[in-house]
Order: structure tokens, then sequence, then C-alpha cells
């Protein structure tokens, strides 16, 4: 069955990838499957055995290459140039193969003893290894993690080949394939893109959970249009992004959410609203009192020394939020709960902003 499974799964990941716009794993897994299918042939073995170091190092340079390319289409003119990309790859891989071939005497003149043919070899390996394990930390995301455990199973079938059959391997990659994507896709449809928090979605899918006894705050940032029209709107989503990591961290099990533009929301479940009114008003003390540094636009033209200065009499500004809350009653829906949280959150700011209200 093992045996079998790559041509059933990798497939089944093309199709899901390209559904969801991944195109760099869509190509990783075709090309997993040709590898495939050639090795189960009688006449590529050979090809296989006698290329083997060859057919390595173009893999290595492939899935490399993929950890710093972006996703495009498959069937575009970018796919032309992901085509001739891999092409490519393999051709170095011949290339380096015959040049510490052919010049193994004269190379072997200026280096230490030490250093051997086969670590010659296998130097492209460590070092896309290391090139992908740090594009992983400096864009850190599901596909970019993929493509270094693709690049380690691919040196593993090298370097340690009796650790895991190329099946297993092989069959190991398809899952972890569909797993990214499908997770991918999650966050996707869940998560607020610009802010980290979940999303108007993951609140209804919340909401199917809930029992009878919970609390639903509503909160928004007092005169952002104004703050916008004034600073811009870069500079507005910075504020989003701050004050949503501050209402993240709110205590007493809330759960935090952004409702749309620069209103949030955060749900107790099992609290009445005396006992959560402290946590509310500790995150809205939190956001008034914390300064926010207007970055300076000509920063990147100024020489270190007055980039310091500039940086210490850098603008500052606060920004107030306003909070409304409201218990769910016995009877109601989650959106009548919800919408007498907002007309707390109106009287809010009719009393005039930076506030709870119940």
């Amino acid at each position: 069955m093992i045996e079998q499974l790559p041509y059933w799964l990798l497939p089944v990941v093309v199709i899901i990838a390209l559904q969801f716009n991944r195109s760099r794993l869509a190509y990783l897994a075709l090309l997993l499957l040709a590898y495939w299918y050639l090795l189960g042939q009688d006449s590529p073995t050979i090809l296989f055995d006698k290329y083997s170091q060859q057919i390595f190092l173009g893999g290595v340079f492939a899935i490399t290459w993929f950890a710093f390319i972006k996703d495009r289409g498959l069937l575009s003119a970018h796919g032309v140039i992901r085509v001739l990309g891999i092409t490519l790859c393999f051709a170095a891989a011949f290339g380096w193969i015959w040049a510490n071939t052919q010049y193994q005497s004269i190379v072997d003149g200026y280096l230490p003893s030490m250093i051997t043919m086969e670590i010659r070899t296998l130097a492209p390996f460590y070092l896309g290894a290391m090139l992908v394990f740090i594009r992983g930390i400096w864009q850190a995301n599901l596909v970019n993690t993929s493509i270094f455990i693709t690049l380690l199973l691919w040196g593993s079938q090298a370097l340690m080949p009796e650790l895991l059959s190329i099946s297993v391997s092989i069959t190991a990659l398809a899952i972890v394939y569909i797993l990214t994507v499908l997770t991918d896709s999650y966050f996707l449809a869940y998560r607020d893109e610009l802010t980290g928090l979940a999303s108007r979605r993951a609140l209804y899918n919340l909401v199917l959970s809930l029992g009878r006894k919970y609390s639903v705050a509503m909160l928004d940032i007092d005169h952002f249009k104004k703050f916008n029209d004034t600073y811009g709107h870069d500079v507005g989503d910075q504020v989003l992004k701050l004050v949503a990591s501050k209402i993240s961290q709110v205590r007493g099990g809330g759960k935090a959410f952004r409702y749309g533009g620069e209103e949030f929301t955060i749900v107790f479940a099992r609290k009445d609203t005396s006992s959560i009114l402290h946590f509310l008003e500790e995150v809205r003390e939190i956001i008034e009192d914390y300064d926010i540094a207007l970055r300076n636009e000509q920063r990147k033209q100024q020489t270190k020394a007055k980039r310091g200065k500039a940086q210490s009499q850098s603008k500052t500004v606060n920004v107030t939020i306003s909070i409304g809350v409201s218990e769910h009653q016995h009877g109601e829906t989650f959106e009548q709960t919800l919408k007498k949280a907002d007309q707390a959150l109106y009287r809010a700011k009719k009393k005039g902003r930076n506030q709870v209200c119940v």
C-alpha cells in the first residue's frame, strides 16, 4: 500500500494546492511524483544509479529556489519561468559535479585534505539547508516550513537511506503538504490578515459552542477616521495592529476578534458583566497610556547619528477606545446580545468616549 500511496496522494496535493494558490507545493508534488514514477521503471533505474549525485543536487537546488520565490499561477507565464528554473537547477547540479570531477586535482591543491570530493559534493545541500532555515525564520509560514521539511527528507535519502524508505518519505511529504494547505487556508479564512486577531467568521463559529451564560464587549477606537485623515492610512494600520495586540492580551478568559474596520469584539464565556468590567477597564487604560511614536518618513535617508536624534525627537500620539458591554439573557440570540453591546458602545461614545458602558 505504501508503494502506491504517492500515486494517490501527490495528485491530490497538486489539485488542493492549486485551488488555494499554493503553486510551490504543487510544483514540488509534481517533481516528487515524476521522480517516484521514474524510479519504479526498469530502464531509468540504471540512469538514476549513474547520475544519483546530479539528481540529488538538482533536487536540492530546486527545493532551495522554491523557498525564495512567490506562489504564482501554474498555467501562466510564471509557470514557464518555473519550468526553466527547475531545468537550470538540474543543469547546475550536473555542472557542479562535472567541475568537481574535471578539476579535482587542481581544487585538491588549494583546499585542505580534509575537504574531500564527497564533502564538496554535499556542500550545496548544507548551504541550501542553512538558507532555507534562515528563510523560514525570517518569513515564518507553513509553506516555508514544509519546504524545509522537504529538503531535510530529500537529504536524508542521500545521506541516510536506511533511516526511511523513499516511499515512506514521499508519502509523509504528501501528507505534510495536504495539512499545510488546509491549515493555511483555515487561517486565511478565520484570521484577520492585518491585526492577526480572529475574524468575524471565527466569532460566529465560536457562538456555536457558547452556553447560556456569557458576556460580549464591543470596542471601538475613538476618532479613528480623523486620525487616519491626519496621519495617513499607513499609520492608521499600525495603530490597528497596536490596539489589536493590547486587546488580545485581555485577561479573564476573554477571546478577542476583529469585527470590522476599527471595531473589535471580546467574548467572555461563562462570565457575567460584573466579573469582566475590571478586565475591560484594564485594557482601556493600557491603550490610553501607551505612547505611539510616529515614524519619520525621512528616516531612511538620514545618517545614523541624525537618525538617532530624529528618533529621540519623534512625535508621539495617543489613542483611546470606547467599550460597550452586554450580558446574554435567557431567550436571547447572540445577535441580540451583540446588538445590546453595540448600543452600550454608542452610549459610551455619547458620554464622551474613552470609557466602559453597560
